[in-house]
């Protein structure tokens, strides 16, 4: 027969399993400031210089949303045509090559690297439109 000492200890390993198996999911340490459609794994930074990005979203190879083949810039507004380029870090480095960005809304410019190449591990993007 259990004695109440021994019941409080099982309940409390019992709890101590169930606590540390739920953070085991949560994935602590993870950060997702891109978005659900954007996010590659760890923390994603992406930055823009010489206009306004109003979004950026991946596009993939896979199921698992690791290997990026694409990326689509969206501007806030018109930049005259311009070409932007992309740089993604994070694995192994592979060139994307741009579209102009289309003149009327949206502002739009695809990005992509050459047929049946893509790029994993991405962590971050830089953008330049000049």
């Amino acid at each position: 027969m259990m004695t109440k000492s021994t019941k409080l200890v099982a309940g409390l390993a019992v709890a101590g399993l169930a606590f540390a198996g739920g953070s085991a999911l949560t994935g602590t340490g993870l950060s997702n400031t891109a978005g659900s459609t954007q996010f590659v794994g760890g923390t994603v930074s992406q930055s823009v210089t010489g206009a306004t990005l109003s979004s950026l979203v991946y596009g993939y190879t896979d199921s698992t949303k690791t290997a990026v083949n694409s990326v689509t810039l969206t501007f806030a507004d018109a930049t005259g045509g311009k070409t932007p380029t992309i740089s993604l870090t994070g694995g192994t480095a592979t060139t994307f090559t741009c579209t102009a960005i289309s003149a009327t809304a949206p502002f739009n410019s695809t990005c992509s690297p050459g047929t049946g190449l893509s790029q994993s591990g991405v962590n971050s993007a830089a953008v330049t439109v000049s």
